[in-house]
C-alpha cells in the first residue's frame, strides 16, 4: 500500500489538474494490523505536507494582506491631514472613491477565495484511505479491552503508566481521552467512561488547535454531568454543569441540561458490562499470570523420537501430563524466524476462525493477523515441519496429515479468546483427515507485556519466549476432543507477538498414537 501511495502522491497532481479520476486501495482494517499502521503513518505524513503546503499559502496570503493594510493605513492618513474642514483634495477624493468602487470588492472576493485549492483537493481524494467508523470503534473497543483484562488503571493508562513502568511516548492526549470516554457513555459502561472523562483533566493539550478540531469543554462537560447522573450522582452531575459558568464556558446548551437536571426531567439510564466469555474470569487470571505454577513435574532432555536427537535433543518443560502439554525451548533458529516473518508479512490478512463446517470467516474473538505458508515454500518452513515431526513423532508432511504453517502477528491488544482446536465428528473432512489431534505453537519473539497463552481449565500459561514452543495434545486415546485443552491467546499490552502454528490431523497419526483406550 505505501508505494501505491507514494504513487498517488507523486501524480495526483496532474492528474486533479486534468480533472481524472483514480481507482483508491481499500484496506482491511487497521487497529489490529501493524503493516496497516505503518501504511497509516505513512498517510499522515502526506496530509502533514498538505497541511505544510496549505500554511504556507496562507502565510504567504497573509504577507500580502498585511502590506494592503500598511497601504491602506498610509492612504487614510493623507486624505485625514489632506482634508480642510469638511473639504477633500479632487485627487484624493477620486482616488477613496475609486478605492472602494474598485479595489474592497476585489478585496472581498479576494477573502472569499479558496487558498492552496489544489492542495485541498489532494488531501480531500486520500479521504478513502482514512480510518472508517467501523475502524475507530474497533480501536475504543481493543483499548477497553486492554482495560478490563488487565485491570489496569485508565488515569495510569492514559498517562503511559502500565502496570509500574512509564512508557513516555504512550500518552493520551484530552481528544483521545474524551474519544474513549464518549465510546463509553454511548456503550453504557458508565464506571470506565467516568474514569476517562476524569483523565482528560491529566492532559495538557493545546486547547486552540484542540478547538479547531471540534473539542468543546461545553459537550465534555454535559456527557460527562449525564454520565454521573446514570450512575446515580445527580449532585455530582449538577456540581459539574454549575462550575461551567465559573470556567467561563457560555452556552445555552449547558444552561437547558441544568435547568431538565434541577427539575428532575432527566432520568438516569440504566449501565451495562463489558461482554464476558464463558470461563472469562479464569482466562483473565490466566492473562494476568495468577495461576499457580505446576508441581511434580520436571524438566527433561526428549532424544526418543528420531536418532539425530541423540546428539541434540530437545529441551522440554512438561506443564501437564494428562492432557500432554509441554514446552520446547530453543526450538526454532533466528535465521528462521526472520525467514518466516519476512515472507509472511505482505500477505498477511485478518485471521479467521475455522469451524467443522467448509464456512470459515473473521471473528471478534480473534483479531490476529495471519499467512499461510505453503509446504516446502521456502527453507525455514521445510525445516520447521520436520522439526515438529521430530517434536511429536507425528507425520506432518503426507497430504492431509497437517494444516500448512500458518505466522501470525499480534498487534497491540490482538487476541484470540479461549477456544478448541479440534472440531468433533461434524467436520466436513473428518472421514478423510481425522481431527486435529496435537498443535504447535512456536513463538518467533519475546513480547514485552501481554500475550501469553493460558489453559483456563487447567490453570495454565506460559508467556512468550522468543525460540520456544508450546506443544499439546487436543484429544485423548480415544481420539475423542478434550474439552480440558481449551486455550486463548491473551491481548498484547505493549509491543507486538509473532507466532507460528501447525495443527497436526489425526487419521495419517495410526501407527504413531497410543492404543485406543478399551474404556
Amino acid at each position: 500500500m505505501r508505494m501505491l501511495i507514494l504513487s498517488i502522491f507523486s501524480l495526483s497532481i496532474a492528474i486533479m489538474a486534468r480533472g481524472e479520476s483514480y481507482q483508491v486501495y481499500y484496506h482491511d482494517g487497521y487497529t489490529y494490523s501493524n503493516s496497516e499502521m505503518i501504511n497509516l503513518l505513512g498517510l499522515k505524513k502526506l496530509l502533514v505536507v498538505d497541511l505544510q503546503v496549505y500554511a504556507g499559502e496562507l502565510q504567504r496570503t497573509l504577507h500580502k494582506v498585511e502590506l494592503a493594510i500598511e497601504q491602506m493605513d498610509r492612504e487614510v492618513q493623507q486624505l485625514e491631514e489632506s482634508r480642510v474642514g469638511r473639504v477633500f483634495s479632487a485627487i484624493k477624493q477620486f482616488s477613496l472613491l475609486r478605492h472602494m468602487h474598485l479595489d474592497w470588492p476585489q478585496w472581498l472576493r479576494f477573502m472569499r477565495k479558496a487558498v492552496a485549492p489544489e492542495w485541498q483537493k489532494h488531501a480531500q481524494a486520500l479521504r478513502p484511505y482514512l480510518p472508517t467508523k467501523v475502524d475507530f470503534v474497533e480501536a475504543c473497543k481493543a483499548v477497553y479491552i486492554l482495560i478490563d483484562v488487565y485491570g489496569l488503571s485508565v488515569g495510569d493508562f492514559s498517562r503511559g503508566l502500565i502496570n509500574g513502568k512509564q512508557y513516555k511516548s504512550k500518552r493520551f492526549g484530552a481528544m483521545d481521552c474524551f474519544a474513549l470516554a464518549r465510546h463509553g457513555f454511548e456503550r453504557r459502561y458508565f464506571d470506565l467512561a467516568e474514569a476517562w472523562f476524569e483523565a482528560i483533566a491529566l492532559t495538557s493539550d493545546n486547547d486552540e488547535i484542540n478547538r479547531v478540531l471540534g473539542y468543546s469543554w461545553a459537550l465534555v462537560l454535559q456527557l460527562y454531568a449525564r454520565n454521573l447522573l446514570n450512575m446515580n450522582k445527580k449532585e455530582l452531575a449538577l456540581t459539574v454543569l454549575q462550575r461551567a459558568s465559573t470556567l467561563g464556558i457560555d452556552d445555552q446548551s449547558i444552561v437547558r441540561q441544568l435547568e431538565l437536571l434541577e427539575r428532575g426531567d432527566l432520568k438516569p439510564t440504566q449501565g451495562t458490562t463489558l461482554l464476558k466469555i464463558i470461563n472469562f474470569e479464569h482466562y483473565v487470571r490466566g492473562c494476568r499470570g495468577l495461576f499457580d505454577p505446576p508441581k511434580g513435574l520436571s524438566c527433561h532432555y526428549d532424544f526418543h523420537t528420531h536418532p539425530v536427537l541423540r546428539l541434540a535433543p530437545f529441551k522440554v518443560e512438561p506443564l501437564s501430563q494428562d492432557p500432554y502439554i509441554a514446552m520446547y525451548h530453543d526450538v526454532i533458529y533466528d535465521s528462521e524466524i526472520e525467514e518466516l516473518k519476512d515472507n509472511a508479512f505482505p500477505d498477511m490478512e485478518r485471521s479467521k476462525v475455522y469451524t467443522y463446517s467448509d464456512k470459515d470467516g473473521k471473528d471478534t474473538g480473534r483479531t490476529s493477523m495471519s499467512a499461510f505458508q505453503t509446504d516446502h515454500q521456502y527453507k525455514a518452513v521445510t525445516k520447521v515441519n520436520r522439526r515438529v515431526m521430530h517434536m511429536t513423532g507425528f507425520e506432518v508432511l503426507a497430504d492431509g496429515s497437517s494444516d500448512e504453517l500458518l505466522v501470525l502477528n499480534y498487534a497491540t491488544a490482538a487476541q484470540y479468546l479461549t477456544h478448541s482446536d479440534y472440531f468433533g465428528p461434524a467436520y466436513s473432512e473428518y472421514i478423510q483427515r481425522g481431527d486435529r489431534i496435537a498443535t504447535v505453537l512456536f513463538y518467533l519473539n519475546d513480547v514485552e507485556q501481554g500475550g501469553k497463552t493460558v489453559f483456563p481449565r487447567l490453570g495454565i500459561f506460559r508467556s512468550p519466549i522468543k525460540g520456544s514452543a508450546v506443544v499439546f495434545y487436543n484429544m485423548n486415546s480415544s481420539l475423542q476432543g478434550d474439552p480440558r485443552t481449551e486455550h486463548g491467546g491473551c491481548p498484547v499490552l505493549v509491543g507486538t507477538k509473532w507466532a507460528a502454528t501447525k495443527w497436526i490431523y489425526s487419521a495419517e497419526q495410526m501407527f504413531r498414537w497410543p492404543c485406543v483406550d478399551p474404556k
